[in-house]
């Protein structure tokens, strides 16, 4: 099979691998969609905990042996600590992603365990379960914010996290929800999911801001943006560190709170709510296209609302 391997940092290769091996709990899918987001582009950069040589990719659909069209819930624990019964795996201290410390969806197979497999229905195109993945981390962010109908929401980045959120917060019925981005075409995308107002830049003060970008300048805006009493809700991962006022944040009794992947059920509600993405949205990329969009990304080049990896078109 072909498989797109990162063997160092910013070093993508093309190679012909073997057929993944697998057990009777696992089984062999052929890989229709890889999306390509944050996690890729930045491990791209930086392959951090990565094993390498490696293939990334984590937000995965395809097809079994059998021809049943599936997605790939990615996260394991170890099924016995107090987070993994609580059903918080990405808690558990023995965590694993698909794409990240085992190898993911850049390539044309994969060997999933049987007990990861989730069905989609025949109504949902290719492209839009793409937006699953990253739609079930939206759910679990917006979960944790426990935000309802009457609270203002602010939404700091339209990529496909941001657009998640906007999803969830139209479905809440939530009559002020205010989105920033730079990209004019995810602007757009945020608007036809239900966003009031989609912006290069937000003002004023929200019950609830969510920050899915992740560098200081966003945070320090999602602090800004939150109300006195209000909530700051972290998603991002663009730099790791941030100074915080915390003399203004006890004062202004401000929460914050982060917010870090999802739970299989979410994943499962992320399917139902892929379906507002629209499939003109996704641009399709062969393997030999992945690397230059991944350099877009690195260079804030987000006119792209959703790429992804079609290794077997």
């Amino acid at each position: 099979m072909k498989a797109l391997i990162l063997e160092d940092k910013r070093k993508l290769v093309l190679r012909d691998r073997d057929t993944p091996s697998f057990s009777d709990a696992e089984v062999l899918i052929d890989i229709e969609v890889a999306g390509i987001g944050g996690s890729e582009y930045l491990g791209f950069n930086n392959p951090g905990i990565r094993p390498l040589p490696h293939i990334m990719g984590h937000g995965i659909t395809g097809r079994t042996p059998e021809g049943k069209r599936v997605a790939i819930y990615p996260l394991q624990g170890c099924g016995k600590c107090i987070y993994c019964r609580d059903n918080h795996v990405q808690l558990c201290d023995k965590w694993t992603l698909i794409g990240v410390h085992c190898d993911g969806g850049f390539a044309q197979k994969v060997a999933i365990p049987r007990e990861l497999l989730c069905e989609l229905p025949n109504e949902l195109t290719w492209e839009q379960s793409a937006f699953i993945e990253p739609f079930a981390n939206s759910i679990n962010a917006w979960e944790i914010s426990q935000a309802s109908r009457e609270n203002s929401i602010a939404i700091i980045g339209a990529g496909s996290l941001g657009l998640g959120l906007v999803a969830c917060a139209y479905a809440e019925q939530c009559q002020v929800i205010e989105v920033s981005d730079l990209s004019a075409s995810r602007l757009d995308a945020a608007k036809h999911l239900g966003a009031t107002k989609s912006a290069q830049h937000l003002n004023g003060q929200f019950d609830i801001v969510f920050d899915t970008v992740g560098t200081q300048e966003t945070r320090a805006l999602a602090i800004q943006l939150s109300k006195k009493g209000g909530k700051a809700v972290f998603l991002g991962f663009a730099t790791p560190m941030f100074e915080v006022n915390f003399a203004e944040l006890i004062r202004h009794q401000k929460q914050f709170l982060g917010s870090f992947v999802y739970s299989k059920e979410q994943f499962k509600k992320a399917i139902h709510l892929a379906k507002n993405g629209k499939s003109e949205w996704v641009t399709n990329l062969s393997f030999m296209e992945v690397e230059a969009q991944l350099g877009k990304y690195l260079n804030n080049d987000f006119t792209t609302v959703k790429a992804v990896l079609r290794p077997n078109r």
